[in-house]
């Protein structure tokens, strides 16, 4: 089987299209994120920045506009790429370009870059070690390495509470963990920690982002629902479930939306990642 197959399979499927149709929403959603890990990254002019897992493109654009002399963005997902190419069209920028790979595999030129940045799109490889140590390889001395991921399940209620919601009415799936490939792959500290560092990465230091997200970046209640609903983890749970169960669930998830829904800035939930950063 070839590496990642799964993940390039669910990524240029009905996964990439909800990302596609709702590129703008998510950006919304994630936007916490982005400064702190440019920030930490520190990047200048002159650098050069792959961005790994990039989807649409948002933090691709973002550290090129930031000053680095050239950003590469990677993804296994051409319909996502396809929207990210728009978008630097759209935007003129042109220190960018995006590449259909799999960072796992792909044959980066040995100490061609400078800084490697992932805004949650390090989780999905099925061997994480081989993953790093590819993007070691890349990396110049004093090279830079940071990305953001999620922590466990319990320490994100944007996803836990309309979950809990849902399953009183229709079981739910596996969402991964530890071993992964998934979004909870890296949720433990001693799993990033000996990752990286049996990749030969140095310095790894791991801090905690919590910052309040707008689910789906929508203003609206109903804008909402209707992003939860298209993701991949709600049809996974709603797709099998027998037509009452199903509407019985929507309902419930609908009504603790509502509960947190604030006019004029929407539904607004915690949430916890880590901000991850080590050198070469």
């Amino acid at each position: 089987m070839t590496a990642n197959e799964q993940q390039r399979e669910h990524w240029n499927g009905s996964e990439s299209e909800h990302w596609v149709t709702h590129a703008d929403r998510y950006d919304r959603q994630l936007e916490p994120f982005v400064s702190p890990l440019l920030d930490r990254l520190g990047i200048r002019p002159g650098d050069r920045v792959v961005d790994i897992g990039c989807g649409c493109g948002a933090t691709t654009l973002e550290a090129a506009q930031r000053g680095a002399e050239r950003v590469v963005g990677i993804d296994i997902s051409a319909p996502m790429l396809a929207v990210a190419r728009e978008r630097a069209r759209a935007a003129g920028v042109a220190t960018v370009e995006f590449v259909v790979a799999d960072a796992q595999t792909h044959r980066f030129e040995a100490s061609s870059v400078d800084v490697v940045a992932s805004r949650f799109g390090v989780m999905f490889f099925d061997d994480p070690l081989a993953a790093f140590t590819n993007l070691h390889g890349a990396l110049a001395a004093a090279g830079r390495l940071g990305f953001v991921c999620w922590q466990p399940l319990a320490a994100n209620p944007w996803l836990l509470v309309p979950g809990l919601a849902a399953a009183a009415h229709v079981p739910l799936p596996e969402l991964g963990g530890d071993g992964g490939p998934g979004m909870f792959s890296l949720a433990s500290p001693d799993t990033i920690r000996a990752i990286l560092q049996g990749s030969g990465f140095a310095r790894v230091d791991v801090e905690a982002l919590t910052p309040t997200l707008t689910l789906g970046g929508a203003e609206s209640l109903g804008d909402a629902v209707d992003y939860l609903l298209g993701t991949g983890i709600a049809r996974a749970i709603l797709d099998p479930a027998p037509p009452d169960a199903r509407q019985r669930a929507i309902e419930a998830v609908t009504a603790v939306l509502a509960e947190h829904h604030e006019p004029g800035l929407g539904v607004r939930f915690g949430s916890g990642a880590w901000l991850v950063t080590a050198t070469r």
